[in-house]
């Protein structure tokens, strides 16, 4: 769960208080539609222009850019990842709402001062509520190029869902749009107004990124030279990907190539997977963690029962 600038940062917003926060959040339940999407194999499709679009904001790219773990061990970080904002979909509900505060607790320690001298904070609300916002996009937009767009019931669902993930990460409701409107007015104005271009986005940004990534733990006996062979065609073929997923707005704003035989290859691509994926066993479609939970949810149903007024006596 997923995060130098040629600007400056503007001065961040005073971080969320202990005195702002609220009841406790009501995980999401296995029949929800976060259920259905987050673990995916689809939606980590969508997962590289959402992490594009959150480390374009200043806060995020100063955050990010200082230790660079995505570019020096790129399989560590999407590993732990996995293990920290998944589990907050994909658990039993206790689980849930434990990880859920030990992930805003791990934002609380990444604060420091970026190569301008302005200070930044993982928890300024802008920027923690922005980077949970490119997941209701990534969601719609996921739909839209490979599926079916949602219908209207649909999509009140996945909002209402999206805002009810918000609250097990901890964005209080004064931090997150609370209707759909609120949201795409405050989405295009972080596009328009707050992202740029900066260190991070040089390095996620190269055509040639994932080519030079080290080989994963268990190709570790991979011969080098294959694993670039592979990886060649492989990162040129990411980065088209991400760049055809990307908000048409961003594409334009960063002056990013997007032409007719652009257009014409996720065409192909995006025809591929709309023909492919519903022919693949439900196993396959999901990432290994979320097939686990989904398949402890059907044989323990009783366990992802969940009921806030007792769970609030519990905890007083």
């Amino acid at each position: 769960m997923t995060a130098t600038q040629s600007t400056t940062l503007a001065a961040a917003a005073p971080v969320e208080t202990t005195s702002d926060r609220k009841a406790s959040p009501i995980p999401l339940s296995p029949d929800s539609l976060m259920w259905k999407d987050f673990g995916s194999q689809m939606f980590q499709i969508v997962l590289l222009q959402a992490f594009i679009l959150q480390s374009a904001h200043p806060v995020i790219d100063a955050a990010v850019g200082k230790d660079k773990k995505y570019k020096h061990d790129p399989w560590g970080r999407a590993r732990n990842s996995i293990a920290l904002l998944w589990p907050i979909v994909y658990a039993r509900p206790e689980k849930a709402i434990a990880m859920g505060k030990q992930l805003r607790e791990l934002h609380r320690q990444i604060k420091g001062t970026d190569k301008n001298g302005q200070k930044y904070h993982a928890l300024d609300p802008e920027a923690y509520s922005w980077v949970h916002m490119t997941g209701f996009d990534a969601s719609v937009r996921m739909h839209e190029m490979f599926g079916s767009p949602l219908t209207a019931e649909q999509r009140k669902q996945a909002f209402a869902e999206w805002k009810q993930m918000g609250a097990m990460l901890g964005i209080i409701d004064k931090y997150i749009p609370q209707t759909e409107e609120e949201y795409w007015q405050e989405f295009n104005r972080i596009l328009d107004e707050r992202l740029a271009w900066g260190d991070v986005l040089d390095d996620l940004m190269d055509p040639l990124h994932y080519f030079h990534w080290p080989k994963p733990p268990h190709a570790r006996y991979l011969p080098t030279v294959v694993w670039k062979i592979v990886m060649f065609p492989v990162s040129l073929m990411l980065y088209r990907i991400t760049v055809a997923t990307l908000p048409e707005k961003f594409r334009a704003r960063f002056k990013l190539r997007y032409n007719a035989l652009d257009k014409l290859f996720f065409r192909g691509f995006a025809g591929m997977v709309k023909l492919l994926y519903p022919l693949l066993p439900e196993s396959k479609r999901y990432i290994p963690l979320a097939r686990r939970a989904i398949e402890d949810a059907r044989r323990h149903p009783e366990a992802y029962r969940y009921d806030p007024q007792a769970a609030e006596m519990a905890g007083s």
